[in-house]
């Protein structure tokens, strides 16, 4: 089935992808539908990625090790669940 975006929506999806928020297209869209049935999994989904988000920036400002593992390394291991 074709889907059509605006541009906008367009742009949003591929910052998105970039971020390393999501991974493809077809998983927005997966969440999105979920997030509109009022599914629990994707609340529990979106509470982690924005977890994942608020880590991110906060390690953009502060360089902290944990124990020999850095945020960075803890956000990507997260972005793999």
């Amino acid at each position: 089935m074709p889907i059509r975006l605006s541009p906008e929506s367009e742009r949003i999806v591929e910052q998105e992808i970039q971020s390393g928020r999501f991974h493809s297209v077809d998983e927005i869209i997966h969440l999105g539908v979920q997030a509109r049935t009022g599914d629990p999994e994707s609340e529990r989904l979106r509470k982690h990625r924005e977890a994942i988000t608020r880590t991110r920036e906060f390690t953009t400002n502060h360089a902290i090790r944990l124990t020999g593992v850095t945020f960075q390394e803890v956000i990507d291991e997260g972005g793999r669940l």
